[in-house]
């Protein structure tokens, strides 16, 4: 009986670390949804790029390149705000082929990071 109660007791400590191990991955705030979304092909250019998180998170870093146009100047009022869905106005940019690569706080403090790409077509 002891022998069972000791074995019963080694689980329930394996599956409470496992479950603790969890925790922290499920905190994380990985970006679900992007507009505009990874391989858009858009007529005209978007006014704005929006960021939607699982949590919420704090932008660190958004940078957005233009294959032929380079680097294009953001504002930087976005940085550290703590928000689920993070909206970045867009200075007016031409037809080209744009990245976008961000870097991101969650809540838990781990860095998330990533990138998408879209096209604005010439008319």
């Amino acid at each position: 009986m002891a022998s069972l109660r000791s074995i019963m007791a080694g689980m329930a400590v394996a599956l409470l670390a496992m479950s603790l191990q969890a925790l922290p991955a499920a905190a994380h705030s990985p970006l679900i949804s992007s507009s505009p979304a990874d391989g858009d092909v858009l007529a005209a250019a978007p006014q704005a790029i929006e960021m939607k998180f699982r949590g919420t998170a704090r932008l660190v870093r958004l940078v957005l390149t233009g294959a032929q146009s380079g680097e294009v100047t953001l504002s930087e009022q976005h940085l550290m705000v703590e928000k689920h869905r993070h909206t970045v106005a867009l200075p007016a940019i031409t037809a080209d082929e744009y990245e976008v690569r961000w870097r991101a706080l969650s809540a838990d403090g781990h860095v998330v990071k990533g990138s998408f790409s879209f096209i604005v077509s010439a008319k």
